[in-house]
Formats: structure tokens, C-alpha cells, sequence
């Protein structure tokens, strides 16, 4: 979680700030996504509204950014009206990752979430590795 107390949080750039809590939110969505994985595979078909509430609170963290990177519009639409009305109650957990899923693309594509960011080079061979360096 961010602490917005801490004297390390505040001297930070806002965008790396907001990066964090995009971050959490992410992390937020997935623990309640795994919490109603495991009722519902043990018979109970309940939680889903938190992951829906959780889901919403990423998309208006990310609304404008999303608005900007998702290529496909109608990916928007779909994201927007999931997360927007409310009165949609014949949801089903199906339809949320598709979503995340939407949402996860873009904040891979900026580079936020990536983990692989290095780049790929074979090692055992000399002039590729040479290269790599700089050399």
C-alpha cells in the first residue's frame, strides 16, 4: 500500500507515485479475484462484487490513460461500461477478466507491469555479447 505519510513517498515524482498506486490496484483486483476463485470452486457463487468494485477502482485510476492507449474502441466501450453502470447485475466472472485482461495489455505495453524488460542476447556467442555491451 502507498503511505502518502512517508517522507521517501512525498519526494517522489507524481507519475512514479501514480505508478504505485496503479500497482496496488492491480494487486487489489487480483486478491479479490482469488479470494472468489476459491468460494467459487468450493460450491459458493458469491464475491464477485468485490472484484467488480475492485475492477472499478482501477479503471478510474487509469480512465484517461485507457481512454488514450486501448487501440480497439470498442475494447473501451466494454471496459467503461463494466466498470461505469452500475445497474448491469447479470455479470459473470467471465466478463471481468475480459476486462482485466483489456486493461493489463496496456499497462504491459507502457511497460508498468512488464517483468521481461531486458533484452535478449546469446551469451556464448562473443560478437552478440560484445555488441550488447557496447563494445
Amino acid at each position: 500500500m502507498v503511505d502518502f505519510n512517508s517522507e521517501g513517498t512525498m519526494s517522489k515524482p507524481p507519475k512514479e507515485v501514480m505508478a504505485l498506486i496503479i500497482i496496488e490496484k492491480v494487486y487489489n483486483f487480483l486478491e479479490a479475484d482469488e479470494s472468489y476463485t476459491q468460494t467459487f470452486i468450493n460450491g459458493a457463487n458469491t464475491g464477485l462484487a468485490v472484484c467488480r468494485a475492485r475492477l472499478r477502482a482501477l479503471f478510474l485510476v487509469t480512465h484517461e490513460m485507457l481512454k488514450r492507449r486501448i487501440k480497439n474502441p470498442e475494447d473501451f466501450e466494454k471496459v467503461e461500461s463494466l466498470c461505469m453502470d452500475l445497474t448491469k447485475n447479470n455479470l459473470t466472472s467471465a466478463d471481468l477478466m475480459e476486462s482485466f485482461i483489456i486493461i493489463l495489455q496496456v499497462l504491459d505495453d507502457m511497460q508498468l507491469i512488464k517483468l521481461d524488460t531486458k533484452p535478449q542476447y546469446n551469451r556464448h556467442r562473443v560478437e552478440e555479447a560484445n555488441r550488447h555491451h557496447g563494445y
